[in-house]
């Protein structure tokens, strides 16, 4: 092609030129081939469920103000479309096909191999320091919140008058809220000041990001540093949370850290380059969410069975022996370490950061099968009620808890009031046992309500660690705990449970569960005990197991992975089958009633993640309705001029390349020729950057200028180099850096097929042609993911928004 055959088409160019420079000040024009016929793809889709309903539904891109309406409306959802996808496909083009005919391809591939064994070594070794630096600050603010701040009052008490009285009661209260205030107040500005994304337990973003969503700043170091440091100030400031879920965050973000070689883009030593793209990532990041697992709850096998059934959307038989491999040194490295640190050194049966003991009584029996299931019935409707409860709490403070301040406020609410409710029914409950009954946790406390010779069972729930709070109802001898005591703090704890979840702190949701169903589950266990007093080898703590194991899974709908990891944690296979049967019967009785509460967060925060599974009811919506037909493509030779007015006045991340462009003579929109790749924008970045373009026509333009390695950490986003007058008209020759071959579907394909291509693959852009493989749209990630299926499989089609809260 010469630069006289483009003279004939000058015209439609500076036309298209102008329509783009204007883009956001056009108004929309009808198109037939959507549900939604005022969409615009170039500005930011928004589409709605119904066209009957557009007049009356508020347009959020256009007036942010009429956005509080859509609350009258009951099908009003949105995705965000700050949300973009991870590029995971492999770019097969000229340069890659290269390099397998240069010399030594086949030992790189080899010391490719050998390096991604040792980045999953060392993700295991600091995923599971992480873990120490965690547990030993929460461990180090618990001495010093009993051994002096507590003790020091407390031993003043005894000196004057009763302890029960009036003034000192008070004094050592709100010492305990004063200390517990200013640790949550130290996790909060952490996150509201520094590092927003490490607010909550991370497993939701980190499932996004594995499923293909780019969620900014979710795996980068400050992020990191954000949730280790904060989850510890959290769960020593009193709060009804877990550092287990954060241990998953922490872990993939360490596995992303490591696997690029760098901390920063100014310490850069250059380790693991081969592995700076978004699919190896994703695969490090697997086998750190599978590490977190292994170092919270010392079990391996679950770590990785929750990276396969929670997290990674994408897996093969080499991934799970490293994702395994990481979670085992994870496990070991946090062991021995830990053991050195309590002086138990050699004690490698340690079991992570939630140690639940082992049964001595592993007696069940077939009649008590009934008694399990409805234990699991229960789970389900509790863990519902908790997914609904905090939703709602959740959507109030994405409207009106949105300032930084309010946020930083509410968070030292939740914590003054979790301490003031510990008090108020340590006072209230009159639950006094003997020293040798149970395992007395809190020296301090139970002397103020309790004689001497005593200890207050209220206060071995509330105030002691929460890992230790579960471990006492799973093991504790019968009578440890009066019914009432567990009644009150099962229902109080699962108020502030449902309250702190949420909160702009790093908290994890593993834990209060398992307490709050360990609470119940006991009581229910007493309960069956009264009903059959003659019944032998009655123990209430095996009921606390399923208790714990059904209100964890009716929240969070895990089943193979969440047995595996109580099994792993209880240290025995003997309640396998019961666990089992209870996981699965609260994931069946919650999903019915609601959704699980990670993907109602992802649901809550906009994010367009695509599920196991297509819609239903959907096999008569066609390519031709999804796609979007308003793009943008290229030749393959391109004038740089060109070239710069797309990245300027487009935001996209990709481009078709077609043989040609006409002037179409029945539509605004260009005529494009036969499709024949598709070029992302980091390439054409980087080729600007390089100044990858001639002057003068040439065959084999600048098919050498450039290697894979001028490709690599390419931000779509960085400023534009500065391009001069003389360089406008230079030629750019695509053809060695395109992808060649893109997937592509025809008009009439299924939605259902176009889902699964997306969610098997890993797809960011499917093109649209027609019979005679000329481009006619493009799909991305948004597109599919905005038809969602209600209840009963109706189908409904979902906003694409630019508006945020």
């Amino acid at each position: 092609m010469s630069e006289a055959s483009n003279q004939p088409r000058s015209t439609f160019y500076n036309n298209a030129r102008t329509s783009i420079g204007s883009n956001l000040s056009r108004q929309r024009t009808l198109s037939s081939s959507s549900i939604d016929p005022y969409e615009d793809p170039v500005l930011g889709l928004e589409r709605v469920s119904q066209s009957q309903t557009i007049r009356r539904r508020p347009r959020r891109s256009e007036n942010p103000e009429a956005a509080d309406g859509r609350s009258e409306l009951e099908e009003d959802h949105a995705l965000s479309s700050k949300f973009e996808s991870l590029n995971y496909e492999i770019c097969e083009n000229q340069l890659y096909r290269d390099a397998e005919f240069k010399s030594g391809h086949q030992l790189n591939l080899k010391r490719i191999q050998l390096n991604r064994w040792i980045a999953c070594f060392l993700i295991g070794i600091f995923t599971a320091l992480a873990g120490v630096v965690i547990d030993i600050l929460v461990s180090t603010s618990a001495n010093f919140k009993f051994n002096y701040v507590l003790q020091t009052l407390v031993d003043k008490c005894d000196d004057g008058e009763a302890i029960a009285g009036g003034g000192c009661m008070w004094l050592v209260q709100l010492a305990w809220m004063a200390y517990n205030c200013s640790m949550v107040f130290i996790a909060a500005c952490l996150v509201i000041f520094w590092a927003p994304i490490a607010a909550g337990s991370g497993i939701p973003q980190i499932k996004c990001f594995l499923n293909g969503i780019h969620i900014p700043e979710v795996v980068h170091l400050k992020t990191l540093v954000v949730k280790v440091f904060g989850v510890s100030a959290a769960v020593a400031g009193g709060l009804c949370a877990g550092k287990e879920g954060p241990m998953i965050h922490s872990g993939g973000a360490i596995g992303a850290g490591i696997s690029q070689g760098k901390l920063h883009k100014k310490l850069d030593p250059g380790f693991f380059r081969e592995f700076r793209n978004d699919r190896e990532k994703r695969d490090f990041v697997s086998a750190g969410a599978a590490a977190g697992v292994a170092a919270a709850f010392g079990a391996p096998i679950g770590g990785v069975l929750f990276a396969i059934e929670e997290g990674a959307s994408f897996w093969n038989q080499a991934l799970t022996w490293r994702m395994f491999f990481s979670a085992m040194i994870a496990s070991f490295t946090l062991n021995a370490t830990l053991t050195y640190y309590f002086k138990q050194d050699g004690l490698l049966s340690w079991n992570g950061l939630a140690n639940f003991g082992v049964f001595e009584d592993k007696k069940y029996t077939i009649w008590e099968i009934p008694l399990f299931l409805l234990i699991g019935v229960i789970g389900g409707c509790t863990g519902a009620l908790f997914n609904s409860l905090n939703y709602r709490i959740s959507e109030f403070r994405k409207k009106f808890v949105s300032n930084k301040w309010q946020r930083l406020m509410e968070a030292l609410l939740v914590a003054a009031v979790s301490a003031f409710t510990g008090f108020v029914t340590l006072f209230v409950v009159d639950d006094c046992v003997p020293l040798g009954l149970g395992e007395n946790r809190t020296e301090g406390l139970n002397r103020l309500y309790c004689k001497k010779g005593e200890y207050s069972a209220v206060a071995n729930l509330f105030f002691a660690n929460p890992e230790e709070s579960v471990k006492s109802l799973l093991h504790s001898p019968i009578g440890s705990f009066k019914p009432t005591t567990l009644l009150i703090f099962a229902i109080e704890y699962f108020v502030l449970s449902v309250w702190t979840f949420g909160l702009a702190v790093p908290s994890g949701v593993f834990i209060p569960a398992l307490l709050t169903g360990a609470a119940w589950g006991r009581l229910f266990g007493l309960g069956v005990e009264w009903l059959f007093p003659n019944v032998a080898g009655m123990d209430p703590g095996k009921y606390a197991l399923m208790g714990a194991a059904a209100q964890l899974g009716g929240v969070v709908r895990m089943t193979i992975s969440l047995t595996a990891i109580l099994l792993e944690a209880t240290k025995d296979m003997t309640f396998g089958l019961p666990i089992m049967l209870v996981l699965m019967m609260a994931k069946w009785v919650g999903d019915f009633l609601s959704d699980g509460l990670y993907d109602l967060c992802i649901e809550l925060s906009e994010v367009p993640l695509l599920g196991w599974n297509a819609p239903k009811m959907a096999r008569n919506i066609t390519a031709g309705t999804v796609m979007r037909s308003d793009i943008l493509a290229m030749e393959k030779r391109v004038r740089v001029g060109r070239v710069m007015e797309y990245l300027t006045a487009t935001s996209h991340h990709a481009f078709p390349v077609v043989d040609r462009i006409d002037e179409s003579d029945i539509s605004r929109l260009p005529d494009y020729g036969r499709l024949e790749g598709y070029i992302l924008r980091t390439q054409l970045v980087a080729l600007l950057k390089k100044r990858a373009y001639r002057h003068e026509w040439e065959e084999d333009l600048v098919g050498k200028m450039m290697s894979e390695q001028d490709f690599i950490e390419i931000d779509s986003d960085e400023v534009l180099p500065e391009v001069g007058d003389e360089d406008e008209n230079a030629w750019m020759d695509l053809s060695p850096y395109m992808h060649p071959h893109p997937h592509r579907v025809p008009l009439n394909a299924s939605l259902p097929f176009i889902y699964r291509l997306f969610r098997g693959l890993g797809l960011r852009y499917l093109m649209v042609v027609n019979e005679d493989n000329r481009l006619r749209g493009i799909i991305t990630r948004k597109d599919v993911a905005r038809f969602r299926n209600t209840k009963g499989f109706a189908l409904r089609e979902l906003y694409i928004t630019d508006h945020q809260y």
